[in-house]
C-alpha cells in the first residue's frame, strides 16, 4: 500500500516537473516573438560621433548618395567637411 503511494507521489511530481519545463519553454518563445514585434521608433547611428537617436528626430544629410542620420547639425556638418574629398 504504502509503494502504491509513493509510486502516485513520485508520478505526480515528475507530471508537474515536466509541465513546468515545457510552460518555460512555451512562455520564452513567445515573450521573443512580443519582443520583436513591440512597435517602436527606429534608432541610427550618428557617422560622425557613433551616438545612436531616435531616427524621426534625426538631422539628415545626403552625402556620397546616401542618406546619412545625425544627431546634431555640429555632427553633420563636421562629417560633411571630413567627406568632401
Amino acid at each position: 500500500m504504502i509503494r502504491y503511494i509513493l509510486i502516485i507521489i513520485v508520478f505526480l511530481v515528475v507530471y508537474y516537473a515536466v509541465k513546468v519545463v515545457i510552460r518555460s519553454a512555451i512562455g520564452t518563445y513567445t515573450n521573443e516573438e512580443r519582443k520583436s514585434r513591440l512597435p517602436g521608433d527606429e534608432m541610427v547611428l550618428d557617422p560622425e560621433c557613433h551616438t545612436y537617436i531616435v531616427k524621426r528626430r534625426a538631422v539628415t544629410r545626403h552625402i556620397g548618395g546616401r542618406l546619412c542620420f545625425f544627431c546634431s547639425e555640429v555632427c553633420a556638418r563636421q562629417y560633411e567637411e571630413k567627406n568632401r574629398n
